[in-house]
């Protein structure tokens, strides 16, 4: 459950940050809430105390955090620090102390393994460099800072970097805007958000919403008639906490504007619009509902709806009453299929769609952009004009480019009409993520393996001793994205032990100390 916090980044700002990024922990909350400043999406930055580099960090911080995520699919924010010197425990406990937390909340799990004690706290002068790598779906990390009012001490120098992570974010899930899904109707919704998604969207740290995403799935919805619309999110779990936002009408992803109702109340269960309500903004100390929208026939709007803490509610019913009626934008033809993949054996991104039906379909346009907003049609394909039997239509794009590419169908009708579908996206990893990677290193005893697949069909994990003799050589399930195994040399001698994985695509070979 929330504090005094929550919460979210609506308003479409899309942080990109270079290698020489630098951030300070913040000292004060935003709207009585204890983030103190927004969610930053980057794979390489370094990240101090408040006082910077050169200097010590302030006095009365209270537990105020602050939030970064991976901002490539597949990857897992780890970060290293450097340097760190924090006041040390006094007789009753820690006097200042600094939490890293597996997640992008303020009450995601604490790291407890040293150098923090059994509370996650990490304080004094411990032997440098250590190192957090998230785990979670989201890949985020947060980091949440006490200090008493005494002595100050220099803090600390971190850096942030991302490693790839199965099980991380995809990029292809409606937790970015990009990805959104059109919504035509009430209908019982999976509480499956599983993070903000690779994307900043909507922080501007002073008005609602006031931090940063958390838990968030975005939806698209269009009005068939003028009048006046009623949302109601019902968690299945009384205790649920959702906030949502709306912005509109007719606004897009890359300029979402100021929403036009939100919501960042803390108190749980039911919340959305009723004409009960009197205002069309609160913080968190409102009281969840905002006062009833008056729509025009035609006019689109885009909303998030964010859950604090993840799938806690088990979902939520959405339902959308009043005297107007939704519509989706979706393709005149029955699309049964819209799937990207990317193929590393021939550096070619496969697109394929199937259509069960097709009335009146002249020609598909096959878009692509790297930015999410800025799409060139890149495929002209010829439809099937009129059919009641299934269709399946393949193109490929060889032009793709490192990073995520974003793909949509436009399709037109005889009459010139056309429709979008939704958006797909594929993540194509460049040689700074696509490689093998052991942690730590040296080792001891037990060792993390990260390594990259662009399929399910599995690997083969190979350890060669320092004598050049094979002490692992086993079959290994792997999943599109990052993928980690643990092996265990506690009982091994020392020495360079050869680590290789051979996948599909590639083998990927490096070496590993055994101390």
């Amino acid at each position: 459950m929330k504090t005094i916090t929550q919460f979210l980044i609506y308003f479409c700002v899309i942080f990109t940050f270079n290698v020489n990024a630098q951030f300070n922990h913040p000292t004060t909350s935003i709207q009585s809430e204890y983030v103190g400043a927004c969610l930053v999406s980057t794979c390489a930055a370094t990240y101090f105390d408040n006082g910077g580099a050169g200097g010590n960090y302030s006095n009365d911080i209270n537990n105020i955090y602050r939030v970064f995520c991976p901002n490539t699919a597949g990857q897992c924010l780890r970060v290293t620090f450097n340097s760190f010197n924090v006041e040390n425990a006094g007789f009753f406990g820690a006097y200042d102390w600094l939490n890293v937390k597996n997640g992008p909340t303020q009450n995601s799990p604490n790291f407890t393994t040293a150098p923090a004690n059994g509370a996650g706290e990490i304080f004094g002068t411990p032997a440098v460099p250590f190192s957090y790598t998230a785990t979670g779906p989201s890949g985020c990390l947060t980091f949440r800072f006490n200090s008493d009012g005494s002595v100050t001490r220099p803090g600390w120098s971190a850096t942030l970097q991302c490693v790839p992570c199965a099980g991380g974010p995809n990029g292809t899930d409606n937790n970015d805007c990009i990805n959104l899904t059109p919504i035509c109707s009430s209908a019982n919704i999976n509480g499956s958000a599983t993070g903000p998604g690779i994307v900043a969207e909507g922080c501007t740290g002073s008005s609602c919403p006031a931090g940063g995403e958390n838990h968030t799935n975005w939806y698209t919805f269009t009005a068939q008639t003028t009048g006046t619309l009623n949302i109601t999110i019902a968690p299945n779990v009384g205790s649920g906490d959702y906030d949502f936002a709306i912005y509109g009408p007719n606004v897009t992803c890359g300029a979402l504007g100021n929403p036009i109702r939100c919501t960042d109340s803390g108190t749980t269960g039911t919340t959305g619009l009723t004409s009960t309500a009197g205002d069309f903004t609160e913080d968190v100390t409102g009281d969840k509902f905002l006062q009833t929208m008056n729509v025009i026939a035609g006019q689109s709007y885009i909303m998030v709806i964010d859950e604090w803490s993840p799938n806690s509610a088990g979902g939520y019913t959405l339902s959308f009453t009043g005297t107007v009626s939704l519509d989706c934008t979706i393709l005149p033809v029955e699309l049964s299929s819209f799937e990207t993949s990317y193929n590393a054996e021939l550096n070619v991104v496969d697109i394929n769609w199937i259509t069960e039906s097709e009335r009146d379909c002249d020609y598909f346009e096959v878009e692509r952009s790297f930015n999410g907003e800025d799409f060139e049609t890149i495929h002209r394909v010829k439809g099937m004009g009129n059919t009641t039997l299934e269709t399946q239509y393949y193109v490929e794009d060889p032009n793709q480019m490192i990073g995520v590419n974003y793909y949509r169908l436009k399709q037109f009708d005889f009459n010139g009409e056309f429709n979008y579908s939704e958006v797909r996206s594929v993540n194509i990893l460049s040689d700074e993520y696509d490689l093998i990677s052991v942690f730590p290193n040296p080792t001891t005893d037990m060792t993390e393996i990260v390594f990259n697949s662009y399929d399910k069909e599995g690997a083969l994990l190979k350890i060669i001793s320092p004598e050049g003799r094979v002490i692992v050589n086993t079959p290994i399930g792997t999943n599109p994205g990052g993928n980690r195994v643990n092996v265990d040399l506690s009982e091994k001698a020392k020495g360079i032990y050869i680590v290789s994985v051979t996948t599909k695509e590639k083998v990927y070979t490096t070496r590993l100390l055994k101390q």
